[in-house]
């Protein structure tokens, strides 16, 4: 018997030694700095530079010659001047989070590779038309600015799949969005939205909307038409009633309606026509 053990024991031992995990790779840690001095030493290898709530003034020129940096995280930080970004060719994502932007800085605009921007906490009133040159932008975070509104322009963004405008002064979108064909998800939680915007019929990814703390009175037939959708948040806004049919929204898996005011009949009916949803009320 003990020897039937040994024997499972080296199979098992052989198995993982000749590579039987090989899909279980871990994934890829980028080389990361955490201060100018620490990126200037690892100038040929650094990927990841993050200097979060630190005082850098003029972003130094010898970034641009850096040839593997992708990551930029400067979230916070003091700034005078951002115009080497333009020439950091390899830079993916950028985060200028809460550095007190009033608008899109140019230097921005002309980095063409990138793919996620993080703006947020900044003060931002509008959205200048040159968001129009990031081609290749996936991710656009412009939660908790000023906006009162946003460039017709960001329908030239035909690759943005994640859009965040949270806690910002909007009432309307663009017609335009309408162009983002690949949009999944789009966070418009607490703006001035009175109505869902129309302008969001056509996305067909479309799959996560959140118009949570908004003045929105009417859950449109149109959103019900999409099995694509997979989440949805209304949660204190003024919808009384959904639309009778609900069968479409076979790909729905969570309707948030927190402190919307519904009856007690029309929630056990939307309950009973979505029992595959996690509905919360």
């Amino acid at each position: 018997m003990m020897n039937r053990y040994l024997l499972i024991a080296v199979i098992f031992t052989s198995t993982l030694l000749s590579g039987c995990f090989k899909h279980k790779k871990a994934p890829h840690r980028p080389v990361t700095a955490k201060s100018i001095e620490q990126a200037i030493e690892l100038k040929d290898s650094v990927e990841r530079i993050e200097l979060t709530g630190q005082k850098i003034g003029d972003i130094p020129a010898v970034w641009s010659a850096m040839p593997k940096l992708s990551i930029l995280l400067l979230r916070g930080t003091e700034l005078k001047s951002m115009d080497v970004l333009a020439s950091i060719k390899g830079l993916k994502t950028l985060d200028i989070s809460a550095t007190s932007q009033t608008d899109l800085p140019l230097s921005v605009t002309e980095i063409s590779g990138l793919t996620q921007l993080y703006l947020a906490d900044n003060k931002l009133t509008s959205l200048s038309a040159k968001i129009s040159d990031l081609k290749k932008l996936e991710y656009l975070n412009l939660d908790r600015n000023q906006l009162t509104d946003v460039h017709t322009d960001i329908g030239n963004c035909i690759e943005l799949r994640w859009l965040r405008l949270r806690d910002n002064k909007l009432k309307a979108l663009p017609d335009s969005i309408r162009s983002c064909k690949k949009l999944q998800r789009i966070y418009l939680k607490n703006n001035l939205f009175e109505a869902v915007p129309e302008s969001l019929k056509d996305l067909p990814l479309l799959e996560d909307i959140d118009l949570s703390g908004n003045a929105v009175k009417e859950f449109p037939v149109w959103l019900t038409l999409s099995s694509k959708l997979r989440q949805l948040c209304f949660d204190n806004c003024k919808i009384e009633k959904l639309p009778e049919d609900l069968s479409k929204l076979t790909g729905l898996q969570a309707l948030s309606l927190f402190k919307c005011p519904l009856s007690k009949e029309e929630r056990l009916r939307i309950r009973e026509a979505l029992p595959e949803a996690h509905v919360t009320f």
